[in-house]
């Protein structure tokens, strides 16, 4: 999943993915594969306030922390 954007994508393997991918923890697939259904991709609102998006607004939120800390080791 792609945590800024909320595009959901389903892997044929266990590769990374390029584009911000991160994949989903264990705990989260079924709901994962409850909002794909059948298709290979769709989108998670990150207003929702579901498993997905909060796991997702939890991810923005330590890349944000982990940047504002590498800036302030790189003054």
């Amino acid at each position: 999943m792609n945590v800024d954007t909320g595009e959901l994508i389903r892997l044929k393997q266990e590769t990374p993915v390029a584009g911000g991918f991160e994949p989903i923890p264990e705990h989260l697939r079924a709901a994962a594969e409850k909002k794909l259904g059948s298709r290979d991709s769709a989108t998670v609102s990150l207003t929702s306030g579901g498993k997905l998006s909060k796991w997702a607004a939890q991810k923005r939120k330590e890349k944000k922390k982990a940047a504002k800390e590498a800036r302030r080791r790189n003054r």
